[in-house]
This record gives structure tokens, sequence and C-alpha cells, in this order.
């Protein structure tokens, strides 16, 4: 399985959020491309493709939405997953942005199907150099269940977003 995670703009939370997302996919044995959106001109060659970028006015920015527009044909005819990384997640102001998250993201449903959708903090605790054994750990806990929906850092809810959207691509692509 062939998938693309791309995201605007060349660094900030939503090139975080990518890069977390390719890590886990990767470990969990996809080959993955990450790139920005900038340095996509096509879709074509992969078999599912994973997008996002940081919440703007209530909605994608303007990037984003291009390469969505410009890409709609193909994207609707694989497997499209997108994120969205929302800063107020992080704030006391985070239990009302959730009853209305899923308005950001309407536009973009409105051009192209997805089959999933992550909304993250983009408060990510990144380590210089992962640890030996970092990948294994991960597979351990996912495989005893141990990876929860909902857990507290927006890092783990990433990690937990993306195996089960590795587990979704996987059996979208079998069919």
């Amino acid at each position: 399985m062939k998938i693309l995670v791309t995201h605007a703009g060349m660094s900030g939370p939503s090139a975080g959020v990518a890069e977390r997302v390719a890590r886990v996919l990767a470990g969990l044995g996809a080959d993955v491309t990450l790139r920005p959106m900038s340095a996509t001109a096509t879709v074509k060659g992969f078999s599912a493709v994973v997008a996002g970028c940081q919440e703007q006015g209530g909605g994608w920015v303007p990037e984003a939405m291009e390469f969505v527009r410009r890409n709609h044909v193909a994207l609707n005819k694989k497997p499209f997953a997108i994120f969205t990384v929302i800063t107020s997640l992080g704030t006391e102001k985070g239990a009302e942005s959730r009853m209305v998250i899923m308005q950001y993201t309407a536009h973009v449903r409105g051009v192209v199907h997805t089959v999933s959708e992550g909304f993250f903090s983009g408060e990510t605790e990144r380590k210089e150099d992962p640890q030996p054994g970092e990948r294994s750990r991960f597979k351990l806990r996912l495989l005893l269940g141990l990876l929860r929906e909902g857990e507290a850092r927006s890092q783990s809810e990433i990690e937990t977003w993306s195996a089960q959207l590795h587990d979704k691509l996987v059996r979208v692509l079998a069919r």
C-alpha cells in the first residue's frame, strides 16, 4: 500500500502532525511518502492520500483547499483521509471547539469524499532522536490494545487515529 501524507506549509504544527502520521503508517508496514502540498504536483501513483493543515478562520488554509480542488478527480477515486490542526483544542475553549470542528472541514467534504478525519491540537512532544525500539514498543502497545481513543496527549491521539486509519485503508483497498 503506497500512501502519500501531505500537509500545507513547510513547517509548523501541521507538518509535525503529518510527520507523526507518516511514521505510524510506515511503522505498520505502509510505503509512505511525506511531502508538503507545495511540492506535490500529482497524487497519481499512490493508492491512498492523507492530507492536512492548520485551521484558519474556521476552515482550511487556501493552499490546502487549492490542493483538494486541483486533485479532486483523482482523490475521489482513492481513499482520502484528512486531518486538521486546531490550536484551540489545547485550551479551555476546547470543548466548545469540538462542537463545531466538523464545520471546519465541510468545504473539503463538499469537494472530495473522506474515509476518515482527524482533529488535533498540534501540541506534539517531539524527541530529537527516536529511542531504540520505539517502533516495536508502539506495535506492542497497539497489539495489546493499550492505545485508546481520547488519551490526553495529542501525540497519543495522532497515533491512535493513524493506526485506525491504517486498518481502514487496508480494508478499503482490499475490496
